[in-house]
């Protein structure tokens, strides 16, 4: 027969040796809260040895703000209520938080009197960590997902304003063109109709060049020129350049040049596209009759150019993404101006790329703008004294239809393109210069006609179909030598890409340039290959 007292030391035993093997911190404590038994795994977790902690108050774990779980779980115990699977927060002798579930239990004696309770504590905090692990990860999810439909949106909405951008003076071209086919229109109607095929010309090679610097920008590959300038010239030159819309629209257009502000190291076609840009967008923005100031001064040792107008304002919502590509603040159908979004931020790279700063500031909308950019003045090599350019007569560019007429009589060019429409025009600017000019619509055709021919320059597309440019360039110097001739090149072809340019150099063209073309500037360049420019 079985002696009861040894079985119930037996199952004592038993039941200690489990407490004492426990992952999980057991604890046991009076209603008072004074702690009565500390197993190993309490040890663990909290720090604290059992003969630190038996004899003490509960609260020597508990921290100061969590003060009141334990009014709350007595209560309940006292109810005769069991708590299960509290998830909060207890402090380990070293200070530290330790996330714990908590399971309290009520302990009895044998006339089933609550004295006390017994609680298990299972350490979380792993748990707890990989929890907030796999949240932040699923955030940076749907971050990243709402970014990239943000991205795409950008993008269908930037299609769709490239697509009204170009056809909008395409449609003013196109227009234009076929009422001067019917050959019913009067000579001032003709004038009006040539103005307008060159300005909406003009606005979309703009667009084509922006959206060119837009992509040297994204790819690293926009570079400056670096030289003394007179930034008061460069100034003068985009005022010059903005006037006519500025007049135009009756928005007045006024400039302050403070001295002292003149020198400077820097690209000047750069800054004139910088200052450009301000200047178009406040006129943009700014109504009949408001006021568009272009301030120039030096403050220590930089130079400022604050462009500032009474126009419509910035609304502080958009001023985040002002300088960003594609940023427009209205990308709508129903929005009130035109244009890509990007000139802000081409403002933005190129001040970056001098080393300068540009920043924005607005009152609100209807309260007008302020762009300052800020550029160091680095040292410059010599002085040299400010060149004039008045507004009356603006610098002419070489190659520019103000120029003198050049001559091409008695040279022979010889003109390849599969476009037969650019073959054509290109064709009749030279003939009406006086040229000898043979076409061809492919590479076999222009090298059938250098069979029996010799011409003094060849005129070239790049991309065509079968053969491009760069191998007619090489088998057309072979027919040349053989002869022992010369054959200058010249490429004019719609890549219009710095990187293009080099490229084509490279292989052994003499000259690059990028359609459309300027009529002067084709002659120009032919000249100066055929030896009729000085």
């Amino acid at each position: 027969m079985t002696d009861p007292v040894l079985g119930e030391e037996e199952a004592a035993a038993r039941l200690a040796a489990i407490v004492d093997s426990s992952d999980d911190a057991i604890v046991s404590k009076t209603l008072e809260g004074v702690i009565t038994s500390w197993n190993q795994a309490a040890e663990r977790i909290f720090g604290y040895t059992a003969a630190e902690a038996v004899g003490r108050h509960i609260s020597l774990i508990i921290p100061e703000e969590r003060r009141s779980e334990e009014n709350e779980v007595l209560s309940r115990l006292v109810r005769g209520e069991r708590i299960n699977h509290f998830e909060t927060i207890r402090r380990a002798k070293d200070g530290r938080l330790v996330d714990i579930s908590l399971t309290v239990s009520p302990v009895r004696n044998s006339a089933g009197r609550i004295i006390g309770a017994s609680k298990v504590a299972r350490d979380i905090s792993d748990q707890r960590r990989r929890e907030q692990e796999r949240q932040s990860l699923l955030e940076r999810e749907r971050e990243a997902r709402a970014e990239a439909e943000a991205v795409n949106r950008s993008k269908d909405q930037f299609l769709a304003t490239l697509s009204h951008e170009l056809r909008t003076p395409l449609n003013a071209i196109y227009g234009w063109a076929r009422m001067l086919d019917t050959g019913r229109l009067d000579e001032p109607a003709i004038r009006r109709a040539t103005e307008a095929i060159l300005r909406n010309a003009e606005a979309q090679v703009q667009l084509i060049e922006d959206l060119f610097d837009v992509s040297r920008v994204i790819t690293g590959n926009m570079r400056l020129e670096v030289r003394p300038l007179n930034v008061a010239a460069v100034l003068e030159a985009a005022l010059d350049t903005v006037r006519p819309a500025a007049t135009a629209k009756g928005v007045h257009l006024e400039s302050v040049l403070e001295p002292g502000a003149e020198a400077m190291m820097g690209d000047p076609a750069r800054l004139q596209q910088v200052i450009w840009n301000l200047l178009m967008n406040a006129v943009k923005f700014t109504p009949r009759g408001g006021r568009v100031t272009a301030h120039l001064r030096r403050v220590d040792t930089h130079i400022e150019i604050v462009v500032s107008d009474t126009g419509e304002g910035i609304a502080p919502e958009h001023m985040p993404r002002l300088f960003q590509r594609f940023g427009q603040a209205d990308s709508s159908s129903t929005r009130g101006h035109t244009g890509l979004g990007i000139g802000l931020a081409l403002v933005r790279h190129l001040v970056d790329l001098h080393g300068g700063t540009v920043n924005a500031h607005s009152a609100g909308q209807g309260l007008g703008a302020t762009f300052t950019v800020t550029l160091p003045v680095s040292a410059v090599p010599a002085l040299f004294p400010p060149q004039p350019h008045p507004a009356s007569e603006p610098a002419s560019a070489p190659g520019t239809d103000q120029q003198k007429p050049v001559s091409l009589r008695d040279l022979r060019i010889l003109v390849v393109d599969d476009d037969a429409e650019g073959l054509e025009l290109a064709a009749l600017i030279l003939i009406n210069a006086g040229a000898e000019v043979r076409t061809s619509l492919s590479a076999a055709d222009a090298i059938a006609v250098l069979e029996g021919w010799s011409p003094d320059v060849l005129v070239t597309d790049l991309a065509m179909p079968g053969e491009d440019g760069f191998s007619l360039l090489r088998r057309a110097r072979r027919v040349t030598t053989q002869r022992g001739r010369r054959l200058p090149a010249l490429a004019l072809t719609a890549y219009g890409r710095s990187e293009d340019r080099i490229r084509v150099l490279a292989a052994g063209f003499s000259l690059h340039l990028a359609k459309p073309v300027n009529p002067a500037e084709l002659v120009l360049c032919v000249a100066s290959l055929g030896g009729r420019t000085e």
